[in-house]
């Protein structure tokens, strides 16, 4: 699905069944996006496992650190941003929902020198 469209609720009475109302993400929508050219989209927690001799690339290091639509488990642009209802403060962030390290001018696969993310 390539727009988000919000899903228009009817109430009736005569049915005693549910419809659950999610027509997609909003992410590609109207709404709030991903700014990421690397990430498009697709949310990236941090790799925590040891490195050994391989550095590993910022995206796979960092993933979505720094970005703020980041949160713990998950993109807050298909999780709070739905659940508040839309909410306009989210519109402070346009253009700058990707992750520090693509924002600092990273490519994904290069390798790691910068730790301050």
């Amino acid at each position: 699905m390539t727009n988000y469209e919000k899903p228009v609720v009817l109430a009736n009475e005569d049915v005693a069944e549910g419809v659950y109302a999610a027509s997609g993400s909003n992410v590609a929508g109207n709404g709030p996006k991903c700014d990421s050219i690397y990430m498009n989209g697709v949310w990236q927690g941090q790799d925590t496992t040891p490195w050994g001799d391989t550095v590993p690339g910022y995206k796979k290091q960092f993933g979505c650190l720094g970005c703020p639509a980041h949160t713990a488990n998950g993109c807050g642009l298909q999780t709070h941003y739905i659940e508040s209802g839309q909410a306009s403060s989210y519109d402070v962030d346009n253009g700058n929902r990707m992750p520090s390290w693509e924002r600092k001018g990273y490519g994904p696969d290069d390798p790691v020198t910068d730790f301050n993310m």
